[in-house]
């Protein structure tokens, strides 16, 4: 079981902002107008397709699960739209507030979801499906707050691209462990449309390029402030620690690593 409120102190050494991941939910419309014409898109191999479905000129946007706040903060300062935050940690909350002092950041999680029937034009998650012990509960609460035609992004990893993480290699039992508590894309997507969500599509996301084992991912690791290192049992850890140390300045390719968007749509396909 994982302290969300004790991981809180150092979640920000390793979780920032994809801009990637903010450029694919603009490339749908999903976040409204770009307020920010001056600052340039990032570039990514492939575009995200634009959704036919009319998208509300100004869109009420909820993060869920928004950990501290690192996507409110640059979606709020990019982006024309409604911009609300949902966490379960105290202590997370309470950062991302403090980080974003105008927005409306609520205590909830699937299990608790305080907003209205139909509240809700888009709604994406980051790095949070594998923390959430009920899909089931999850999508039929998200199916309630969205619009008709509402958009929802999952940001996740597939099995296949778990199992090609580069630190696997120092870790036997990691990709086993994640495996079991993230659910594989088509698990996510029938469960999704289940409860009234359908399939909007799938987009990767890849890794951007090499990886060298170098003094910050170190400590970072040396910290425990990645979740995947707290589910490892001590003696496994200090091993593949003691193995990463070792390898200080290796470099790993890691073809097939990276993310992956799952979109849903609330009433129909896209």
């Amino acid at each position: 079981m994982i302290d969300y409120d004790e991981a809180s102190r150092n979640y920000d050494n390793t979780r920032g902002v994809d801009l990637a991941v903010i450029h694919r939910m603009a490339s749908r419309g999903a976040l409204g107008a770009d307020i920010r014409s001056d600052v340039p898109a990032p570039a990514i191999s492939e575009t995200a397709p634009t959704s036919p479905f009319l998208r509300a000129a100004k869109p009420r946007v909820l993060d869920f699960g928004c950990g501290t706040g690192n996507y409110l903060r640059a979606i709020s300062a990019r982006f024309d739209c409604q911009l609300y935050g949902l966490e379960p940690s105290d202590e997370m909350r309470a950062k991302a507030i403090a980080k974003n002092p105008g927005l409306r950041i609520e205590k909830g999680d699937h299990s608790r979801i305080p907003y209205a029937d139909a509240s809700f034009d888009f709604v994406f998650m980051t790095d949070v499906i594998h923390h959430v012990p009920d899909l089931d509960l999850l999508f039929e609460g998200l199916a309630k707050i969205l619009n008709e035609g509402g958009l929802t992004c999952i940001v996740t990893e597939s099995w296949a691209q778990i199992e090609a993480r580069w630190y696997n290699a120092y870790f036997p039992s990691l990709a086993g462990n994640e495996k079991a508590r993230y659910p594989d894309i088509v698990e996510i997507e029938q469960r999704a449309g289940m409860a009234g969500l359908g399939r909007a599509g799938t987009e990767l996301v890849d890794n951007p390029g090499p990886r060298v084992i170098d003094g910050e991912f170190l400590r970072m690791a040396g910290e425990r402030n990645f979740s995947m290192f707290r589910l490892l049992a001590e003696v496994e850890f200090e091993a593949g620690y003691a193995a990463m140390k070792a390898d200080l300045g290796r470099t790993y390719t890691t073809p097939g690593a990276g993310t992956t968007l799952v979109w849903l749509i609330k009433g129909g396909l896209i």
